[in-house]
């Protein structure tokens, strides 16, 4: 039942189906998953939206035919269409499941090296930056040491010149008055 897909057929979008079917994007919907229920393989893309084959709009419009029995329901119409399918050797539209996780395989691979490596490199530019933050730190404590030395040293300086100043006036005053 299941046959490659030739590569050389158009794949269709839901609404150019549609439009060659006559009917409504949800009752296309509504079909393809019944049919698939069924065990018919439609198309369908890694953002997981359905194409269509040439193949698989004969199905359609053969299971449209077959619906249009009043004594069957849908699933028994689905059921005769894969029936026919089998028998009529219509070729199936199916995604070789196995190839795309391969191919995906392989780029998964190469995204987790590089999250791996860009990790690694975040690691290392936290490190630095912890590195230059404690250095910053650093560097305003000793900043703020000598600062701090400095006016008190200035302090001190005005306070020597302060008390000679007044010692100067005492001994002036002194001499005047002879104290």
């Amino acid at each position: 039942m299941t046959h490659d897909t030739n590569e050389s057929q158009i794949l269709m979008n839901p609404s150019d189906v549609c439009t060659l079917l006559g009917i409504k994007e949800s009752t296309l919907r509504k079909y393809a998953l019944i049919l698939q229920d069924a065990g018919y393989k439609f198309h369908v893309n890694d953002k997981g939206q359905r194409g269509y084959f040439q193949n698989d709009v004969i199905v359609l419009k053969r299971f449209m035919e077959i619906k249009q029995n009043r004594d069957m329901t849908l699933e028994q119409a689905a059921e005769a269409v894969m029936a026919w399918v089998q028998q009529s050797n219509v070729a199936v539209s199916v995604i070789d499941r196995n190839r795309e996780t391969e191919r995906y395989n392989d780029d998964i691979k190469a995204l987790k090296e590089m999250v791996a490596q860009q990790n690694e490199l975040l690691k290392k530019l936290m490190m630095r930056l912890d590195q230059q933050q404690k250095y910053i730190e650093e560097s305003l404590k000793k900043r703020d040491e000598l600062l701090m030395q400095s006016l008190k040293e200035s302090m001190e300086t005005r306070k020597m010149i302060a008390e000679a100043k007044e010692e100067k006036k005492k001994g002036f005053l002194s001499r005047l008055f002879g104290k």
